[in-house]
């Protein structure tokens, strides 16, 4: 009796877990079904993590760098992938909205005389932005070798930031920063406990 209720349990919470394991946030219509080559791979510089303070892509996380082809309006897609080395393997990706039953975003990939061939990296998450990002062109500057733009005024007008790990990295605070700890947070700790008891 105890194994059918686990199992019970488990085909109920099953699409809880699936839910959570890969999450999207924005509109990411603008990029279905566009193709995205491969452009470099690298890892985050602490000079890049200091400017930034993306603290999902913390120093020596791993990125792929991903462009769609320039439109019209001359804005490419341009999607950021961290955690992902699988994807380098491929030539070109392209995302896929909900298809069927499966209502979050998954790939397709291509490589060799394979193509459209779905991979589902969870678990996984998908920001897609409506307005320019500076961060993932200055990804794809340090990627390419390049250093820094000191303009700011080379952004990604169709940014994804695609983290294919829910890592994360703590703030760190800096020597001259506010921080709550060490023994004058841990004063004000027991004054506000014994305030709130």
């Amino acid at each position: 009796m105890h194994q059918h209720l686990t199992f019970v349990g488990i085909i109920l919470l099953g699409p809880l877990v699936r839910t959570r394991a890969l999450h999207s946030s924005g509109n990411c219509t603008f990029a279905n079904n566009e193709l995205l080559k491969f452009v470099c791979k690298s890892t985050v510089t602490t000079d890049m993590y200091s400017l930034f303070h993306d603290n999902r892509a913390p120093p020596d996380t791993t990125f792929s760098v991903w462009e769609g082809e320039e439109k019209e309006d001359g804005d490419a897609i341009l999607l950021i992938s961290f955690y992902t080395t699988q994807l380098t393997n491929y030539d070109s990706i392209s995302l896929q909205g909900s298809v069927g039953g499966w209502d979050k975003h998954f790939f397709l990939v291509n490589y060799g005389n394979l193509s459209n061939v779905p991979l589902f990296i969870i678990p996984s998450t998908i920001h897609c932005f409506s307005f320019s990002l500076r961060y993932p062109k200055e990804l794809k500057r340090h990627c390419l070798g390049y250093g820094i733009a000191t303009d700011g005024g080379d952004v990604a007008k169709k940014p994804i930031l695609h983290y294919g790990s829910l890592s994360f990295k703590k703030p760190v605070v800096t020597a001259g920063g506010a921080s709550a700890s060490g023994p004058v947070g841990a004063l004000l700790f027991v004054v506000f406990a014994v305030i709130i008891h």
